[in-house]
């Protein structure tokens, strides 16, 4: 089906997970599992945040296009991703250039967006939302028809392409991540990495990293632990980035860990084993995001 190319789809991106590889090379994965009880297993970041043919349409298989989203649009936005990361982690002071904001706001979106509950939603959802959009084509089309057509619109369209709404739905997904609205937004916010060194704690992470906060208001942020002791910002207001300086580090860190393992929902990761245990434990799972993930749909 996809040529010995990888079906392991990481929808936590590994680049992203090794700046928390301890001396083993390794990291710690934290899961709830049956019962309640929180497991933790030392693993790899190739070995963990993936679920197989996540982004799959089996469908595309005879033309080639059964895994486009994994090999070719993830992979864009994962190798572009981790150079812009790579020079967050450095400090670069050089000029980012409109292409380098645009690729680091593509993975900002994409890190919510790839989720495997955001996935099966925005499957669910691309058929629906096509089908919104068949009763105007429907009476335009009644209006063209020539009689050895089909009836519908619909059928007319699947017997020239059978096709045609996996394709529609590999589309839809990239343009949601490519989202140029929200990803100029991003692009023109005031970004900061912030150091963290003075604090008692670690940073974690998870599956679902990325805290949107009230994007349209004027204070609203976004926020990236991307290194245990590395936070990036990006605010609306460059007040917000500078009352961050002013808050002890440790406070930073633990309200940012509430919120990581709170809103996570498979995983949360950790550079040692004893990392924010208790915190993981109290707080892993408990203020999910309300589901559906994309209400306008």
């Amino acid at each position: 089906m996809s040529d010995g190319k990888p079906r392991d789809h990481h929808f936590v991106p590994v680049f992203y997970l090794r700046q928390w590889h301890n001396g083993n090379q390794k990291l710690f994965e934290h899961k709830r599992v049956h019962g309640g009880r929180i497991a933790q297993k030392e693993v790899g970041a190739t070995s963990t945040g993936f679920q197989r043919d996540l982004y799959a349409f089996p469908a595309l298989g005879p033309v080639g296009y059964d895994q486009y989203l994994e090999n070719r649009f993830f992979k864009l936005v994962d190798d572009e991703g981790a150079k812009a990361l790579h020079r967050l982690l450095l400090r670069d002071p050089k000029p980012w250039t409109p292409e380098h904001r645009s690729a680091w706001s593509r993975f900002l979106l994409s890190v919510r967006l790839r989720h495997p509950d955001a996935v099966d939603e925005l499957r669910a959802a691309i058929p629906v939302a096509w089908n919104r959009g068949s009763a105007a084509s429907q009476t335009k089309y009644e209006q063209l028809r020539k009689p050895d057509d089909p009836e519908t619109f619909e059928e007319f369209i699947v017997r020239r392409d059978p096709n045609v709404l996996d394709k529609v739905s590999v589309n839809m997904i990239m343009r949601a991540i490519e989202n140029v609205e929200i990803g100029t937004h991003i692009n023109g916010m005031h970004w900061r990495v912030f150091e963290v060194k003075g604090s008692k704690h670690d940073l974690i992470t998870s599956d679902r990293p990325a805290h949107y906060h009230r994007l349209k208001e004027e204070r609203g942020f976004i926020s990236l632990p991307i290194a245990p002791r590395k936070l990036f910002v990006a605010a609306n207001s460059p007040r917000i980035l500078s009352d961050l300086l002013d808050v002890n580090p440790t406070r930073v860190v633990s309200e940012v860990n509430k919120r990581i393992a709170a809103q996570a929902r498979r995983y949360v990761y950790t550079q040692s084993r004893e990392a924010n245990a208790k915190l993981i434990e109290k707080y892993f799972g408990v203020a999910l995001e309300p589901s559906p993930l994309f209400p306008s749909l």
